[in-house]
């Protein structure tokens, strides 16, 4: 497995890639794996000759000062970096890269960008990891992007920006996988504890009840039933979405394929999760 530890070096094996007619898949990570990265690692091999996973660090990036940064980066390295690697070598992975946000150029012009999240869901993206994508996805151009469909929106915006872009990447959504007691596979999942864990469960939980139902109440009922279950069981509530599947507007009634999404904190950890059913 080849580790990657620059751009010009990820550039290079992209380009050599390519001059040998190989396809490549590309899984953009924050590290510290689990059974959900193993799902996206597992589609890429199936569609592509070889598989990249990315690990870079900018939610930590933008966050910490530098020099908070700089211990962040050293101990994910003592601590995590090498268990990643190993990760991905048992799953044959092809080459992972570490590239310090340190390192990106982001001060190109991404007015189109911004725009582009600005007609979807401006609240729901992380400006600053859209930013860091889109320059990956311009310097390395793969066949195929992976995104795991926990973070429905972001799917949605990937696809937006490779078609404005005019990049031939096919992003590629893999469906989110649970742990045993239905949360979303997630790394911030472990800094839940036991109570919180337990209490978290409620997210998808009143989500597959709704999915279940005969007929679909308002809109305005299905997020007072969510909400309302969130906050008994001590979580504080971000956003709750009910949207078109294909056009992500927002929808008064189930009238269409809708996506049902959540973000909620609980403790000091952010739980997403989402569900898609259809008209009834």
């Amino acid at each position: 497995m080849k580790i990657i530890e620059s751009l010009e070096e990820l550039k290079t094996y992209s380009t050599s890639l390519k001059n040998n007619g190989e396809t490549l898949a590309s899984i953009d990570t924050y590290g510290d794996f689990h059974d959900g990265h193993g799902s996206l690692i597992t589609k890429a091999n199936e569609v592509a000759d070889k598989t990249l996973v990315t690990i870079d660090h900018m939610p930590h990036y933008e966050r910490y000062s530098s020099e908070k940064y700089s211990k962040f980066l050293d101990h994910y390295k003592k601590t995590t970096y090498v268990s990643d690697l190993k990760f991905c070598e048992l799953r044959g992975v092809d080459a992972v890269s570490h590239i310090p946000d340190t390192t990106w150029d982001l001060n190109e012009d991404f007015s189109f960008v911004t725009d582009t999240i600005k007609t979807i869901i401006p609240a729901r993206c992380h400006k600053k990891t859209i930013q860091e994508w889109t320059h990956l996805m311009k310097e390395l151009q793969p066949t195929f992007d992976m995104c795991g469909e926990k973070d429905f929106y972001q799917k949605k915006v990937f696809e937006k920006i490779i078609e404005g872009l005019g990049l031939s990447i096919q992003v590629i959504g893999v469906p989110l996988v649970r742990e045993s007691d239905g949360l979303a596979a997630s790394s911030r999942n472990k800094e839940l504890s036991d109570g919180e864990r337990k209490r978290a469960t409620i997210v998808y939980t009143v989500l597959k009840e709704i999915s279940e139902l005969d007929s679909y109440p308002t809109v305005t009922k299905i997020k007072e039933y969510i909400k309302n279950n969130v906050v008994r069981s001590r979580g504080a509530v971000q956003y709750i979405d009910v949207c078109s599947e294909n056009t992500l507007q927002p929808l008064d009634t189930i009238s269409e394929k809708a996506v049902i999404a959540v973000s909620a904190v609980f403790g000091n950890v952010g739980i997403i999760d989402n569900i898609v059913i259809n008209s009834k």
